[in-house]
This record gives structure tokens, C-alpha cells and sequence, in this order.
């Protein structure tokens, strides 16, 4: 869940829903017509060391785990300037606590694709969020009602919300739209069937709106924040070194100070890196093997880190997305070799600026010195203003309703945008990835192939794209190399199609140290397998962790069901009373309840949520 700046991607906390959704199809038909395949994978069970990918090498030496964060505040005491200058920034509001006197006025709204209504409201010095669903006689069918703990976004463009519930964090379904000056649906959630306030917020997803957290007891969204706001230490690096430095002894005369960063005299390829690692959205982006994508350290490049995927069409030509990518594509980039994000981006400005156009348009005459525009000065100044960004990098519409960005494509706009895929398109590495072995290669584009196969927007490639993805990576787990990603992707992909196999790898990425957000999917991919096997207390075995792992409906509607199967009532209510209260929308968990219900004798309740399970799967179908 990248909120907005990742506007090409798409929310994790969405896919870990889609990944569920796929497991839906597994049958036990399907499983049983497997029967033999356990004894062509047991070969599989072992694999030899390989190393991790190397580091590039670095002159900083903040750049390892030796180093360590202290915080903006205390940048602030030997910097006051800069970091006065900073907190004029985007980046100092990116994740606050919520004040609700801050916050615009009440509202509300009606959603039509899904039917329900939502409110804003302040109670009790809290500001609420409120979903509700009606039927048109105006019987209440679910409510779910939040109050507010974060808000993310600085307001320039939107305010997007997180709730915390048990601990867990999730994002709002309502976000503010300051260019509209109105309540709306957040981004991703304008479809009938949207996921409520489920939605989760992990790591991953808010590496890029926060300074820096950490998992609490390896869960997946449950959070400890150090800092709040995207702060000096994210383009700096760790200060502990530097800090320790100026405390101890002052430098030397042309000693270069080494301890700390300093993004200006990083070469373009590292600045960008900086840049990048939040800024650069593509279709498909991949952590290099040993790596977690939010352990960037400026000062190396971000393909030690992730790799990024974009997509070439029938001519060798690379589509756009994302600023950085770009601002790369640009003419004027390719002939130059400063010209960078930094260019244009000053994050230590000390003043807003009075003229913008005149601004940037020195920025363009820099280079432009001989015939700098084709407009006669008459007619620039006329059509706008002598602004030389609103012809050749012109805003526009983003898939995001209601927000408008500047293209960082320079040139002229007048050709049609590639706006789909050629059949057959091929994922290409965005950056030179010739540091990292022939294996890893093949395992990240294997990787990449099946994380392009779940976005909605490629949905038509999704067969051709999963296929390539299962070739790519059985080949690097047949050479041995079995980390817990690409065995994770393996069992993903096997998990419609042959349950015994994604069984398989599920237990092997288990059997291995990983993060928590693969350790879920695991578990998660061999809880369904199992249960479509009725193996009911293993599955039991692997919910019971899940559920301490994140806040899923479905985690607790298939421990309910369990539970159901196996005539243990008084232990399938409160899981499926759990599912309900994270997720009252699905009707499969209110027949649930119906069924738990009437086995215990209480025929009114019974009918009550059947009587909801049957008027949700209408209404969906309608």
C-alpha cells in the first residue's frame, strides 16, 4: 500500500486480498487428481548455500549496520537552518498524528458502485470514520464506525487516514481531496466490491510516507514508529557516525567528512537512488535477494536493494511510468549529465517561491541558451505566461480521482501517451543489475513476471505473464536456490493448479527464517490448501499463527469454518464474530454465523444473518 506516491502500484495490503481471492478456485477434485505429485518434489527439500548478492562498494561509512538512526531532532541541534528549511516541506507532514481540530469539516457522502454511505464526524475529541450499508428501505445490513489515529499526506494534494485496532493498522477508505474541497473514496476503493477498512498498512507499504518503524514481534501491520515524518536521515543516512565525530574532534583542513551523506556530491546514479527509492513506480519491483525494500541506505544504489521492471513494447521501446522513470526517458536528460530530481527539487529552499515560471524557466534557459523555445515571445506570453514547464511538462489526470501531477516527461505532449500493452510484452530491468549473479537474475525477473500477473491493469497478460513466471522459477529452484521469495512464488503460482505442489513450498518457505509478510503468505497459501484437503487441525495450527501475524477477516472466517466442520461451536463463534467485526460486507462470513447459530438452537439469530448473507450476495450480483 503505497498511498500516493506509488500511483502504479498497487496497495499490498490489496494483494494480500487478491492472493486470497485466488486461492478461492482450489477444489478438492483438483487436489485429489494430485494424489502422486508429493513424490516428484521431495528431491526438492534441501538447498545448498548460496551467498548474498554484495553490496556495491561505498565511500560512506554511514552506508552500514554499524551506523545508526538518532532522529531529525537531533540533526536540529548542530543544523537549525536546514532543518528549518526542511519543515517547509512535504516530507516533514508525510505522517503525523491526527489532530482533529486540524482536520477539514464533517461530512458525508454517498458511494454508488457499493452502495454505502459514509460519514466524518467528531466525537468525544476524536475524529470518526463511518461505513454503512443500507438497504433501500433503509434496513441497516453492516456499519463499521473508526476513530482516526494517523494521517498521512501533507494536504497539498490529499489527506488518506489510518485506523489502529488491536494494534494493527489499516487504511481509511475515506481520503480528503484538497483540489475539490470534498470527502471521496480512497484511492483503490472505487469499486462495488472495495475491502472496507481491511485494507492493511504495513512496512512495506509505509516505508516510503514515514521515517522509520519497526515490526513489533515479527507481525505484519503492527507497527512501533521511531519517526513519524520522512525525515533528514532518509537522504542523509544514519547520523550516529557523524554525530559522533563532531563530538568528539573537529576535521581536519580539507578533510572530507565521510560519516554522513551529502546527497549534492553523490554522483547522478546515487542522487537518484535517494530519489528513486520512493519516487520511481513501475509495473514490477523486486527485493534483491538477503533484502527487504525499506532497508535503502542512501549512498548506495538502489539495485543493491530492489530491482524495477518496466515493460518494453514491440519496438524496444521502454513505457513510462513513475517521475524518475520519466524524467529518464526525457531528451534533454539523455544529452545532459547533471540534470537530475535535484535540479528542479531543493528540499532546503528557504522561501516559497514568488515566480515560479521565472523560476523554473532559469532552470531551462541554462541549457537552452540558442533558440530556447519555438514560440515567438508574443505568443508564450500570451498562452502561458512564458512558463516553459506548462507546454513540455504539462499536468495531467492520474488514475487517483481528483489529483493531477506534472509530467516529468520533457518534450512536446502533443503525441498520444502509450497507453496499453503489445501482446507478448517483455518486463526489462529499469537500472543495470550486471552486479548480481546470472541465478538471481532469473529468480527477480521470475518474481517480477508474477507480481505483474496480479495487477488488475495487466489482467489480460495474467495467464502468459504466470506461465513465464513458473518456467523462470522452477529453473532457479531446480539449480538449488530455494530462498523463501522464490519458493513463495512458486507455491503462489502452484496454489490453483496443483495443491499438493504449493503445499510443498509453502512448508519450505516456513522451514526458513523470512519476513513477515512472507511468512503469511505461506501460511496462509497451506491453510487453504489444507482446509480444501479437510485436514482441519493443521489447518487450525497455521490460522492460529496467522492470526497473531496480521488482521485478516478471512484468517478468522476460515478458523470459524474449521471449527464449524468440526462441531466445535462455542470455539467458531467468536472467530467468526472476529471475521465480522474486521469485515461485516462478506456475506460468506454472516452464513457463518447462521450456521453456528442454528446449530446452537437459536433459530432467530440463524435467520437473521442468513436472511443478511442472502441480501449481500444479491446485491453484489446486482
Amino acid at each position: 500500500m503505497r498511498f500516493m506516491s506509488n500511483q502504479s502500484g498497487i496497495s499490498h495490503g490489496w494483494l494480500l486480498l487478491l492472493v486470497v481471492l485466488l486461492g478461492v478456485g482450489v477444489t478438492l477434485a483438483v487436489w485429489l487428481s494430485r494424489s502422486d505429485t508429493s513424490s516428484s518434489v521431495t528431491d526438492e527439500s534441501t538447498s545448498p548455500p548460496f551467498p548474498i548478492p554484495p553490496y556495491s562498494e561505498s565511500r560512506y561509512l554511514n552506508v552500514g549496520p554499524e551506523a545508526q538512526y538518532i532522529g531529525s531532532a537531533a540533526c536540529a541541534v548542530c543544523h537549525p537552518n536546514n532543518h528549518k528549511s526542511y519543515l517547509r516541506t512535504p516530507h516533514s507532514r508525510a505522517l503525523s498524528d491526527l489532530d482533529p481540530n486540524a482536520e477539514p469539516p464533517d461530512g458525508s457522502f454517498d458511494h454508488a458502485a457499493s452502495g454505502r454511505s459514509y460519514r466524518v464526524y467528531r466525537k468525544d475529541g476524536q475524529l470518526h470514520h463511518e461505513e454503512v450499508l443500507r438497504t433501500t428501505e433503509g434496513k441497516e445490513i453492516a456499519r463499521v464506525d473508526q476513530p482516526v489515529r494517523y494521517l498521512v499526506g501533507s494536504g497539498h494534494f490529499t489527506r488518506s487516514y489510518l485506523i489502529e485496532v488491536e494494534g494493527f493498522l489499516h487504511e481509511s477508505p475515506i481520503t480528503w481531496y484538497t483540489s475539490k474541497q470534498k470527502w471521496d473514496m480512497s484511492p483503490g476503493y472505487d469499486t462495488p466490491q472495495h475491502i472496507s477498512f481491511e485494507r492493511p498498512a504495513p512496512l512495506e507499504c509505509l516505508s516510503c510516507h514515514m521515517g522509520r518503524a519497526e515490526e513489533v514481534n515479527g507481525t505484519l501491520h503492527h507497527l512501533k514508529f521511531q519517526e513519524k515524518a520522512i525525515g533528514c536521515e532518509n537522504c542523509h543516512g544514519p547520523g550516529s557516525l557523524h554525530q559522533n565525530l563532531h563530538h568528539t574532534r573537529k576535521l581536519a583542513p580539507g578533510e572530507a567528512d565521510l560519516t554522513i551523506v551529502h546527497p549534492a556530491k553523490l554522483s547522478r546514479t546515487l542522487q537518484e537512488s535517494i530519489c528513486a527509492s520512493c519516487h520511481l513506480s513501475n509495473p514490477a519491483i523486486v527485493a534483491v535477494r538477503g533484502r527487504e525494500p525499506h532497508e535503502f541506505r542512501p549512498g548506495r544504489p538502489l539495485s543493491d536493494y530492489r530491482v524495477h521492471y518496466q515493460f518494453v513494447d514491440g519496438n524496444d521501446r521502454m513505457t513510462v511510468v513513475g517521475h524518475v522513470e520519466q524524467l529518464r526517458q526525457s531528451a534533454c536528460y539523455q544529452k545532459s549529465t547533471s540534470l537530475t530530481c535535484v535540479t528542479c527539487h531543493d528540499l532546503h529552499r528557504g522561501e516559497d517561491l514568488k515566480d515560479k515560471p521565472a523560476f523554473y524557466r532559469e532552470k531551462c534557459l541554462s541549457c537552452h541558451t540558442s533558440q530556447p523555445c519555438k514560440l515567438e515571445l508574443g505568443e508564450r506570453l500570451k498562452k502561458e505566461k512564458d512558463n516553459c514547464v506548462a507546454c513540455h511538462m504539462p499536468r495531467g489526470d492520474t488514475e487517483i480521482p481528483h489529483i493531477s501531477f506534472t509530467h516529468h516527461l520533457i518534450g512536446r505532449h502533443d503525441a498520444k501517451p502509450i497507453t496499453s500493452l503489445k501482446p507478448l510484452a517483455e518486463l526489462m530491468a529499469s537500472d543495470d543489475i550486471t552486479h548480481l549473479e546470472p541465478l538471481d537474475q532469473q529468480r527477480n525477473l521470475g518474481l517480477a513476471y508474477l507480481k505483474a500477473s496480479r495487477n488488475p491493469s495487466y489482467r489480460a497478460y495474467a495467464s502468459p505473464f504466470r506461465s513465464r513466471a513458473i518456467e523462470l522459477l522452477e529453473g532457479v529452484s531446480k539449480a538449488g536456490l530455494r530462498d523463501p521469495e522464490t519458493v513463495l512464488g512458486l507455491s503462489e503460482l502452484y496454489w490453483s493448479i496443483d495443491p499438493v505442489r504449493a503445499t510443498f513450498f509453502a512448508k519450505q518457505v516456513l522451514a526458513q527464517q523470512s519476513s513477515p509478510n512472507t511468512r503469511s503468505l505461506a501460511l496462509m497459501i497451506l491453510s487453504n490448501c489444507d482446509f480444501q484437503a479437510r485436514n482441519y487441525p493443521t489447518t487450525i495450527e497455521s490460522l492460529e499463527e496467522l492470526i497473531r501475524l496480521r488482521r485478516i477477516a478471512e484468517d478468522w472466517r476460515l478458523l470459524g469454518s474449521c471449527y464449524l466442520m468440526q462441531n466445535e461451536f462455542q470455539k467458531a463463534l467468536p472467530a467468526f464474530q472476529q471475521a465480522l467485526a474486521i469485515r461485516p460486507f462478506r456475506s460468506t462470513i454472516h452464513s457463518g454465523l447462521a450456521a453456528v447459530y442454528r446449530h446452537q438452537g437459536d433459530s432467530k439469530k440463524a435467520d437473521e444473518y442468513q436472511e443478511k448473507a442472502q441480501w449481500l450476495n444479491q446485491h453484489h450480483q446486482d
